[in-house]
């Protein structure tokens, strides 16, 4: 199957805070928690999903972090992942929208 979503993604300053508030109501069977990575002490959002991922920043400026570094990303700017482990950091006070399409893939 496929997924296709727009995620406007507020201010690190902003998220961080919510995930943290996450992370302390029950698991409500999304199947999220257990794609979300919370060893990673770089990020919190850090996660890994079973899918090739094509990224294209709408808006605003971006960071994609992965297990081995990081890449800022622009308006405009398209990335392409296949079930690494990442996060996404926004790291302005201004929101940055991205559009995701998500494709089924087996396992790394």
């Amino acid at each position: 199957g496929s997924v296709f979503r727009v995620i406007e993604y507020s201010p690190d300053s902003e998220r961080l805070a919510a995930i943290a508030r996450e992370e302390k109501l029950p698991d409500d069977g999304s199947g999220r928690a257990a794609a979300t990575d919370r060893g990673n002490p770089r990020h919190a959002g850090f996660h890994k999903t079973d899918t090739i991922d094509y990224a294209i920043v709408l808006s605003g400026e971006i960071f994609a972090m992965m297990d081995d570094g990081e890449v800022l990303l622009k308006t405009g700017d398209a990335l392409i992942q296949r079930g690494t482990n990442h996060a996404w950091s926004n790291r302005t006070e201004q929101p940055a929208v991205v559009a995701f399409v998500l494709i089924d893939a087996a396992p790394l």
